[in-house]
């Protein structure tokens, strides 16, 4: 699934960033000059991190929007640490992977792009989305190189371009939907196919549901189910799908069995409404963890 940046790219346009009480990048680079490791962020424990640092073949640091996902994955955790130690982490991530002039470029390029981050959140955006971008480009262009500009942001760049002048064609008065939705298909045709793709990425699954729904009123078997899942999204994805079945099936098994045992209780001879509860709660306690108990609770009440 294509990564987040499509979400985060319109966030910017509408203006949506807040990064409040920032060092500027050259005060940064001075604090961070300390030799105490960072602690990893809260947010960040578990996760994996985002993103790599690689070389061109001269040896240089490749700008591209990999790297710029290294840089905001740190980033994102800013708040819960303050921007030394964030910086301190993508110093260590970047030595993993980085040495020598190219890990020089790299921690410059983070300075600056911090920067520029930080000018975008103060700034008071004017103007429409497309004057928006306009001078949020322009900003950039104050921090980074225009091949930087292209690395870090090309594929964001594209897309954006799309949504200003998807737009446009939403607001043209005269055209009819039909109309409309010719140019819209048109305009989509333009983008490149990893981009077209990402946009379907959703459509697809709910175009998957729609398949499923429709084969099982023409009461199409389990067979018949996973050769169009796997037709439609990969085998792979298929597996995954047919093994929540399963656990969705069982899940839905035991609850049964919970309501039939409340239903019994309810009925049972000699037993008081006390009685009857202590009984049903330590029936699901043997059979339901804590978590799963809260899962029985949103569906059927305790009694």
């Amino acid at each position: 699934m294509r990564r987040a940046w499509m979400g985060w790219s319109c966030a910017l346009l509408l203006g949506a960033l807040v990064w409040l009480g920032w060092p500027g990048a050259d005060e940064a680079t001075a604090q961070a000059g300390g030799s105490a490791s960072p602690t990893a962020a809260p947010s960040l424990r578990g996760t994996q991190a985002d993103g790599r640092a690689r070389v061109e073949a001269n040896g240089a640091l490749r700008v591209d929007a990999e790297l710029r996902r290294l840089f905001d994955y740190q980033l994102a955790a800013l708040g819960e640490r303050d921007l030394p130690a964030t910086r301190k982490a993508v110093e260590q991530a970047l030595s993993a992977q980085l040495s020598g002039t190219a890990l020089k470029q790299a921690l410059d390029l983070f300075d600056r792009y911090v920067a520029y981050r930080r000018a975008l959140s103060e700034g008071k955006a004017a103007g429409g989305v497309a004057e928006r971008l306009q001078q949020m480009r322009a900003l950039r262009l104050q921090f980074l190189s225009a091949g930087e500009v292209a690395g870090l942001f090309g594929d964001e760049d594209v897309y954006d371009d799309f949504t200003v002048k998807r737009l446009r064609i939403a607001a043209v008065v005269g055209l009819s939907a039909e109309q409309k939705a010719a140019r819209l298909k048109a305009l989509e045709a333009g983008l490149p196919a990893e981009l077209r793709a990402a946009r379907l990425e959703p459509v697809k699954h709910l175009s998957l549901a729609e398949a499923e729904e429709a084969l099982r009123k023409k009461g199409g078997g389990e067979q018949e189910l996973y050769a169009l899942r796997a037709g439609m999204v990969g085998q792979a994805a298929a597996d995954r799908l047919s093994q929540l079945d399963r656990e969705q099936a069982q899940w839905q098994s035991r609850v049964e069995a919970y309501r039939l045992e409340a239903r019994r209780l309810q009925t049972a001879a000699g037993l008081d409404a006390a009685q009857r509860r202590q009984a049903l709660a330590g029936w699901r306690a043997q059979r339901f963890s804590a978590q799963e108990q809260l899962r029985l609770d949103a569906l059927v009440p305790p009694q």
